[in-house]
């Protein structure tokens, strides 16, 4: 572990509390009639960066400007212990977002919490034009960072993800939410975000008593 050098977060399902950006997110928003499986291929090729967000709206049924575009990403909340942990982290570390996700969504929820105070490099796969678990959006993490991937720790709620990072080299955390049938096994598997500081212990503060930002933003 003394080699690490950088640690990268999913955002849906790490970052942020829920890992379910269609089921529980736009979905409840949608008219109905509109399906999951009807959402599905067009959010697919968004987050890939294969079809502009216009397009993805446009495809299941609605417009750009529709009121849902700036509500379903509201309902979406930062994990309790984020703020603490990050603080204590970054001490030692720099910290990134690795994360599938449309890249004008990405702006949106920027401009909603700062990620850029406290993350960088930031990969967005549909800012990159490939997503998890695709190796490629792995390397743009590399080339961004400036570091091999033995220099990176990677924490997803997903074991599929991790699989590919490991064949780069990163140290992987599992943020088990909710089960998972993938059969890779992760460096570490963690059920709460604070279970973080007992893996990168370099003396940081007790992470429950540090003061936690106000409006939801990282301090």
């Amino acid at each position: 572990m003394d080699n690490l050098e950088l640690i990268a977060f999913d955002l849906f399902g790490v970052v942020i509390t829920d890992g379910h950006l269609v089921t529980n997110g736009l979905m409840p928003l949608l008219p109905p009639g509109i399906t999951k499986a009807a959402v599905k291929p067009y959010y697919d090729a968004y987050t890939g960066g294969q079809i502009s967000e216009a397009d993805f709206w446009q495809g299941i049924g609605l417009m750009l400007d529709s009121p849902i575009r700036n509500q379903f990403l509201n309902v979406f909340e930062l994990d309790a212990d984020l703020a603490a942990v990050t603080y204590a982290l970054s001490k030692h570390y720099r910290l990134g977002i690795l994360s599938n996700l449309g890249a004008e969504w990405g702006e949106m929820l920027e401009e909603r919490f700062a990620f850029s105070e406290r993350f960088e490099p930031r990969i967005i796969s549909g800012a990159v034009k490939c997503q998890k678990p695709e190796p490629a959006i792995y390397a743009a993490l590399i080339r961004a960072s400036g570091v091999g991937g033995e220099h990176i720790a990677f924490i997803d709620d997903r074991r599929e993800n991790l699989e590919v990072a490991k064949r780069f080299g990163m140290t992987t955390i599992h943020y088990q939410r909710e089960p998972d049938q993938c059969a890779f096994e992760p460096d570490y598997t963690i059920s709460s975000l604070g279970e973080v500081l007992q893996i990168f212990h370099k003396d940081n503060p007790v992470f429950l008593g540090l003061p936690k930002p106000d409006h939801g933003t990282i301090p």
